[in-house]
This record gives structure tokens, C-alpha cells and sequence, in this order.
């Protein structure tokens, strides 16, 4: 496990250096850009991975099947029914298949930049006990640190930039809105992917995208990082798919 967040450490300074300038924009114009690049990158991958004819084929075979299905279905021939139907399955088989290729390649993608989306959006500071139920720590996005002190008595307070909440609470540094998400005592070490990397004191953010009107089960009030992403690269995949003629 060390070994791979040693991994992980590199590869986020890497990235962090790399798009210093784009993430300086903002949350909005950065994550925007990332999300449209992933979906037209992802688009392209399918477009020369997947054979588009033989996909075709399959579908024009499935649907003739599906035809063919409802005229015995009206018939009362149920024998050929099952027939038919066990001919569909193989076809969505070789229909299955055929996305695996680009399937995987996609993957690559994902385990290459999705941890460090989640480190930069949905970041941990790491904290140090200052005092009695006392902690300190930093904050950093595009390059940028800001101080976190928390104070743990009554209640958990944490302070980042001038401004303060408790858990679940909001708090604005370094240009971004973040959701005061979490604070442990005990971060129980993980993958720094799953803001793990050591068993200290932290506090866990979550930068604010879509405010929604009503809070949601496994989602909370806002839309974080992997839900705005979804929501700009859903439509755009469809547009891109449909220039490259990729269904």
C-alpha cells in the first residue's frame, strides 16, 4: 500500500504541474475541461477500437431475431420461441465482446486521472495536534495552500482561510467553495485515492459544483466532482459517439 500512494504521490505532482494554469481558472472551467477531454478521448478510443460494422451486423440480427420472436409469440409456437431467444443471448454475447477492447482501454484512462480528480476536488488535509483536542494542517488546490486549524471540544469546528463550519457545513479558500465533508482523529490509512495515505488526524473537503434543492442519499445537498463530471460528459459522449458513427 505504501508503495502504490508513493506511486500516487508522484503522479499527482506531475499532474498538478502539468495543469497549474487550467485548474487556476476555477473549479468550473477546469473540471469542464477535463470532463469534455475524457469524453471526447474516450469517444475516440471506441471509434478505433470497436468494429463499428460487425457491431452493426449483430444489432440488424438481434433486431430481425426480436421480429421473428413476436411473430411466434402470436403464433403459440413456444418451442421456436425459446429457440429464438437462445440465438439472441449468443448475439448479445458477441455484441458484449466486442466492447471489451475499448472497454479496457478506457480503464487505463480512469486508473491513470481519476485518482488525482479525486485528490484535487474532493481533497484530505492532513492534520497535526497542536494543543489538547487542537489540529493544524494545510489545504492546497491549483499550487495554492491555505492554513485548516480544528478545534475539537463541544463541537467540531474547522477554520480554513478566515472562514468556519462544522461537518456538513461550507467554508470558501483558494477560490472554491468546499464542503466541510469529514473530520478523523484517525484517517485509518487507504489509498490516498480514497483521501487514505495515513492513519493521522484529517479533515476530507469536497468542492462544491450543482447546489441541489433537496439533499440526497449518497450524495448529500451538492453535486461533487464525479457528479458534475457525469453530468458534462454524459451529453457530450452521445454527441461525440454520434460524429464518429460509433452507437
Amino acid at each position: 500500500m505504501a508503495g502504490i500512494d508513493s506511486l500516487l504521490q508522484v503522479m499527482y505532482g506531475f499532474y498538478d504541474g502539468l495543469f497549474q494554469p487550467l485548474l487556476a481558472e476555477g473549479p468550473y472551467v477546469s473540471l469542464g475541461a477535463f470532463s469534455a477531454v475524457l469524453a471526447l478521448i474516450f469517444s475516440v478510443i471506441y471509434w478505433w477500437l470497436l468494429d463499428v460494422e460487425r457491431q452493426q451486423e449483430l444489432k440488424d440480427k438481434v433486431q430481425e431475431k426480436q421480429e421473428e420472436r413476436k411473430e411466434l409469440q402470436e403464433e403459440g409456437r413456444d418451442d421456436e420461441v425459446k429457440e429464438v431467444m437462445g440465438d439472441m443471448m449468443e448475439l448479445n454475447q458477441s455484441m458484449m465482446m466486442l466492447n471489451i477492447k475499448p472497454m479496457l482501454a478506457t480503464f487505463v484512462f480512469v486508473g491513470l486521472f481519476f485518482p488525482w480528480l479525486g485528490a484535487t476536488y474532493a481533497p484530505a488535509a492532513e492534520l497535526s495536534e497542536t494543543g489538547n483536542q487542537s489540529y493544524s494542517g494545510n489545504l492546497t488546490y491549483a499550487g495554492e495552500t491555505v492554513p485548516v486549524t480544528v478545534t475539537n471540544s463541544s463541537d467540531v469546528v474547522v477554520e480554513v482561510g478566515g472562514s468556519s463550519a462544522q461537518p456538513g457545513g461550507f467554508v470558501s479558500a483558494l477560490g472554491v467553495d468546499w464542503q466541510v465533508a469529514k473530520f478523523s482523529e484517525s484517517g485509518g490509512g487507504g489509498f490516498l485515492f480514497f483521501g487514505g495515505g495515513g492513519d493521522g488526524p484529517r479533515v476530507k473537503f469536497n468542492a462544491e459544483f450543482v447546489p441541489l434543492p433537496v439533499s440526497l442519499p449518497f450524495v448529500g445537498s451538492v453535486l461533487n466532482w464525479l457528479g458534475f463530471y457525469i453530468l458534462i460528459t454524459m451529453p457530450l459522449s452521445i454527441v461525440f459517439r454520434k460524429m464518429l458513427g460509433v452507437a
